[in-house]
This record gives C-alpha cells, sequence and structure tokens, in this order.
C-alpha cells in the first residue's frame, strides 16, 4: 500500500446533517492509521483523489459488515457524473442501514476532491460502523479479517480498550488474566483453533485476489501479445506477396535478355 498523503487545506468532521468541525492533527493520524489497517483493492496515496468515486468507500464498509454491501457494484470512475452515481448507491443502500447519511452538496464536493472533506466523511463514517457493530453485538466477535471492534486482535488499542472495560467494574478480579482475549474466543483449544480458521480464511480471501487480479493482468497480456503476432503475421504474408512479384519480374527480365540474346 502506499503512503497516504495528507490534505493542504484543514480538515473538517461533518455528521448527517452536513455540519462541519475541525479535525486535528491527532485525528488526522489515527483516521490515517485506521484506513492503513484495512486491505483495499488499490494503493492509497492521495485521500482526496483516491477515495473521490466512493469504491474504497464500499470497500472499508465491506471489510466491517460484509453483508451489507456488495463491492462489484461499484466501478472505479473518473467521470463525476459516475462518482455521483457511486455515491447515490451507497447513500441508498448501504449508509442507511448503519445510521449515516450524506447531503448532496457533501456527496459533491467529494466527487470534485474538495480538500479535507472526505476524511471528515471517514471520520464519521467510522463511528457509525463502531455504533453499529456494538449496537448489533458484532463488536463482540471477529470480523472475517481478525479484526475486533474495528482494530485487530491483539494489537495495542485493543488491549488497551478491553483493560479500560474490566476497570469500569465494580470489583477488580483478584487474579487478572495474563493476557487479554476477544471475548468470542474461548480458553482452551476450541478457542485457539476458531482464531485460526479466521486467520485462515482471511489468508485465503487474500490470496484468491491477489490471485485474479495476477489472472487478469496475464490475460490483457495474452491478448496483447495475440495482437502482436497477427501484426507480425500480416507483414509476413505482404513480404511473402512482394517477394513472388519480384519473382515474377526476374523471371520476365530473364526471358527478355533471353530473346535479345537470340536476336543478335
Amino acid at each position: 500500500m502506499g503512503e497516504i498523503v495528507p490534505t493542504k487545506a484543514s480538515t473538517t468532521d461533518t455528521n448527517e446533517a452536513g455540519n462541519m468541525t475541525d479535525l486535528d492533527d491527532e485525528k488526522l493520524q489515527d483516521l490515517y492509521a485506521w484506513v492503513d489497517e484495512i486491505p483495499l483493492s488499490r494503493a492509497k496515496r492521495n485521500m482526496t483523489r483516491d477515495f473521490s468515486d466512493g469504491v474504497l468507500v464500499a470497500e472499508i464498509v465491506h471489510h466491517f459488515v460484509p453483508k451489507i454491501v456488495d463491492v462489484h457494484n461499484y466501478s472505479p470512475a473518473n467521470s463525476t457524473q459516475q462518482k455521483m452515481s457511486n455515491w447515490g448507491t451507497l447513500n441508498r443502500k448501504v449508509f442507511p442501514r448503519i445510521g449515516f447519511n450524506m447531503q448532496e452538496v457533501v456527496v459533491r464536493s467529494v466527487c470534485n476532491s474538495k480538500p479535507g472533506v472526505v476524511e471528515a466523511v471517514l471520520w464519521q463514517l467510522r463511528h457509525k460502523i463502531d455504533l453499529y457493530l456494538r449496537q448489533t453485538n458484532k463488536s463482540d466477535k471477529l470480523s472475517p479479517d481478525g479484526y475486533y471492534g474495528g482494530k485487530e486482535v491483539g494489537s495495542g488499542a485493543g488491549k488497551a480498550d478491553k483493560a479500560h472495560g474490566r476497570a469500569g467494574g465494580s470489583k477488580a478480579p483478584k487474579h487478572p488474566p495474563q493476557a487479554p482475549k476477544a471475548p468470542t474466543v474461548h480458553a482452551g483449544t476450541k478457542g485457539t483453533s476458531h482464531v485460526g480458521r479466521v486467520r485462515s480464511i482471511n489468508h485465503t480471501n487474500e490470496f484468491s485476489t491477489e490471485f485474479r487480479l495476477l489472472l487478469e493482468e496475464k490475460e490483457q497480456n495474452l491478448l496483447a501479445s495475440q495482437e502482436t503476432v497477427q501484426i507480425l503475421q500480416a507483414k509476413v504474408r505482404r513480404l511473402e506477396q512482394l517477394l513472388q512479384l519480384k519473382d515474377i519480374r526476374i523471371e520476365e527480365q530473364a526471358k527478355r535478355i533471353e530473346q535479345l540474346e537470340r536476336r543478335y
């Protein structure tokens, strides 16, 4: 993945009503780190440009809540019309299911690559995804990519969140566990086996995606090679025709020379 280049303009946070509040540098760095943890179909180098067509946003939602979005419905686009169409589909079919909404003026600003707007949208979207997962009790389950509550299992952030949750209880445990575990991963071999299956599925999905992209690239190369072969074959046929014409002319000239020699 490429390094994300933050926009120079001041970045703002936007809610469903389209209100804007400043995002400070700490929030921006946290947002960029969160985006970098999510496997996407193309490199992320410039937030304003790379997210303007809505495709990567659809992939982010699919990463956490795969059942509510079909990433195949969103096509990479350069035209504003197609970008608006992608965002319109998200706004009608996907965002309402997680309690999120974007005003048309915000959508148009994102499509026109207005600096700072997409960061604000992603910040609010991240909040809505986390809230949706908590409300549906899915934050207590591992996602298909081995994440817990939007954070990777075993990461420092995940440990801090869980430690905070234990501290909020009325009575501290006498013997705190040696290492925090995700709620769905129970002690014993069954929990370990479940985590192994989840990570195995993740690696299989990533391998399938990479294999598909590699196969498409090979197919394109094959088509290009076939086209080159056809062009070369046409040139060969043309050269063969020219050689035949030259042979005919040489033969005619030889006959004329022979006739002239007989006369003299």
